[in-house]
């Protein structure tokens, strides 16, 4: 794949705000780190799919049996016995005791078993989930990292705009004194001043907004300085093929889809278990247990085993209008991800063409700013020989701070255009597959 041409002026504004003006500067996949460990989104995903792996064990617990240990004390007024042939027997002690050890376990539930696979599809939707919940997290944070540094891009043209509007008001009024221009050249230089302390003040204020998303993403406060991700710039100035972007890849790879999967698989598990209450139910049931008090049967301790049947015969018609919602849902689900998987397409293409449209826009501007700003110069220069007025000087200044904003902006599409392809490819930010 060939380099786009022109990809080294893609990041040489943004390469200027790495320049650390703190102690360390934020790069970042230490970003996307720290929203991984910090931000409650993707903590909460995985709360909620170790939530669903509870559930699995609790569906699979039919496989084992119950064993259960009942105790019992009772105090009466008097002991009662019974004294046959010489021999004495304790009808009622005084102070009565008895233990009873129950085992019950289930031999056959032809329900259990879809309840059990849904369970299973369940618990792999939620990993999925959280899986898909944490590279969501992922790219918001890319998008505000991205939104900082443009910000701060701004402000520095801003900063620019009000330093060359200074410089001019300064030359206008040394020409004013020297009666070499009017009073207007003085005006519309001040005028000019006043507009540049306007805009930066409202760049530094979207700067601050900036950064304080990024910080609610982190979990932290961001003084550091935001190295710039010269590497994802690059490969974002590549020029991408319909062969790069494959819709089977992607259905195979993103894990929202696989998810859906999973959900659709669970439901049609479901719609099998009011199938089975058609069948009927065996266990096993073994009791044993000891007390003080032989009794009439002089027999102290005792056990016993048994089978229990259960067949649920007719319900009501209980049972088919369960399979019928059960499979209406599934239906519904299954559509559903029909869709998602027919519009995984329309997203890859989407995301290619807005690449694509981006990496032209962004030559464009290059070559705009270029222009004004050396139309910004000449204007200097021909306003310091006396040849146009402070208008045109003005005009060219704003011309050229309009070019920085707009490539600024550029830049920004740019690298949203080209997170939004490794969304639309399963990817993460970095372009790798995510990890549970």
């Amino acid at each position: 794949m060939q380099y786009f041409p022109g990809r080294g002026v893609v990041f040489c504004v943004f390469a200027l705000l790495s320049l650390a003006t703190n102690a360390r500067a934020l790069t970042l996949e230490e970003a996307l780190a720290t929203a991984r460990s910090q931000n409650e989104r993707g903590r909460s995903a995985t709360e909620t799919a170790k939530a669903a792996g509870a559930v699995v064990g609790q569906a699979r617990s039919f496989l084992f049996p119950s064993l259960t240990l009942l105790g019992d004390y009772t105090r009466r007024s008097h002991e009662t016995t019974r004294t046959i042939n010489g021999s004495t027997s304790v009808l009622q002690s005084r102070d009565a005791t008895e233990l009873r050890l129950n085992l019950d376990q289930i031999i056959f539930d032809a329900q259990a078993w879809p309840l059990y696979k849904e369970a299973r599809r369940s618990r792999d939707a939620a990993e999925l989930d959280a899986v898909e919940a944490k590279r969501q997290l992922a790219f918001d944070t890319a998008r505000s990292f991205f939104a900082v540094l443009t910000s701060e891009q701004v402000v520095r043209a801003a900063r620019e705009r009000l330093s060359l509007a200074d410089r001019n008001l300064a030359d206008a009024r040394v020409r004013f004194d020297a009666q070499l221009v009017g009073s207007n050249d003085v005006t519309r230089a001040e005028l000019e001043k006043t507009t540049a302390d306007r805009e930066l003040v409202d760049a530094q204020g979207v700067a601050r907004v900036a950064r304080l998303s990024l910080s609610n993403l982190l979990g932290e406060a961001v003084e550091d300085s935001l190295v710039v991700p010269e590497a994802l710039l690059a490969e974002a100035t590549r020029p991408v093929s319909p062969a790069d972007v494959s819709s089977q890849t992607a259905v195979t790879s993103r894990p929202d889809v696989r998810a859906g999967k999973a959900r659709v698989a669970a439901l049609r598990a479901a719609a099998q278990e009011p199938l089975m209450r058609y069948l009927p139910d065996l266990s096993f049931h073994g009791t044993a247990w000891s007390t003080n008090e032989a009794g009439f049967s002089n027999q102290a301790q005792d056990w016993s085993l048994g089978l229990g049947l259960s067949w649920d015969i007719f319900d009501g018609t209980e049972r088919h209008a369960a399979r019928s919602e059960a499979v209406a849902r599934a239906n519904a689900a299954e559509l559903d991800q029909a869709n998602l998987e027919r519009s995984v397409a329309t997203d890859l293409e989407s995301a290619r063409v807005g690449l694509e449209t981006a990496q032209a826009s962004l030559m464009q501007v290059n070559e705009s700013v270029t222009m004004a700003e050396r139309n910004a110069a000449e204007a200097a220069e021909l306003y310091r020989r006396g040849l146009v007025r402070a208008f045109e000087v003005v005009d060219a200044n704003v011309q050229t701070f309009t070019t920085q904003v707009e490539r600024a902006r550029s830049q920004f599409a740019l690298a949203l255009t080209f997170l939004n392809l490794r969304a639309a490819l399963g990817l993460d930010p970095l372009g790798e597959v995510p990890a549970p």
